[in-house]
């Protein structure tokens, strides 16, 4: 299981690194990437998060999209309460397919990606799958996304006898969330 999220982070990292290595010729204008920065509440962070958002244009209508972003959220004091003084610090790639439906500015979104926690207090990781809508210009500018983000929480325990991990639980938990930031203008 730490295999895959190691290649998922490897491969995020990868895809976003190499958005400007072209071999031949430069590309036209309109076919570069999109760079946006954002702050998401809830999502598939569980709180908040900041995060970075490069979309891909593939045809007309469709394009893909990688982000990475970093959040936190508030322990448990264990009686079902915030405890606002330690926080749960994640990961979180994700990759979406965006469908342009109407003008050049709205879209679909479907996605699926890894919320990796860095303190192993509650849960180890979570599978957000993203369903929502996506106000984008192809030409920069106010970004807004929302949507349903359905999790899959995933508990592991180390085994003490001979060292092996094993998945404990497995949560489906409905949830949402709502992203505000900024698309940077193609150079």
């Amino acid at each position: 299981m730490k295999k895959l999220l190691s290649t998922i982070l490897c491969l995020s990292f990868i895809l976003l690194m190499t958005n400007n290595c072209f071999a031949q010729k430069s590309p036209d204008k309109r076919q570069r990437g999109l760079h946006t920065v954002y702050t998401e509440a809830l999502g598939n962070a569980l709180f908040y998060s900041v995060g970075y958002d490069y979309t891909l244009k593939l045809q007309e209508k469709h394009k893909l999209s990688f982000k990475c972003g970093f959040g936190c959220f508030p322990e448990s004091d264990g009686n079902g309460r915030l405890n606002f003084d330690d926080f749960i610090f994640s990961f979180a790639p994700e990759v979406s397919y965006l469908y342009r439906f109407s003008g050049l500015k709205h879209h679909l979104e479907l996605g699926t990606g890894a919320t990796y926690f860095v303190n192993m207090g509650i849960f180890d990781w979570v599978l957000p799958f993203r369903i929502g809508y996506r106000y984008q210009k192809d030409n920069g500018g106010f970004f807004l996304k929302a949507a349903v983000t359905p999790l899959f929480l995933f508990w592991m325990e180390q085994e003490t006898g001979n060292g092996e991990v094993k998945l404990e639980q497995v949560i489906h938990m409905p949830w949402a969330g709502v992203a505000v930031g900024y698309t940077f203008k193609s150079r």
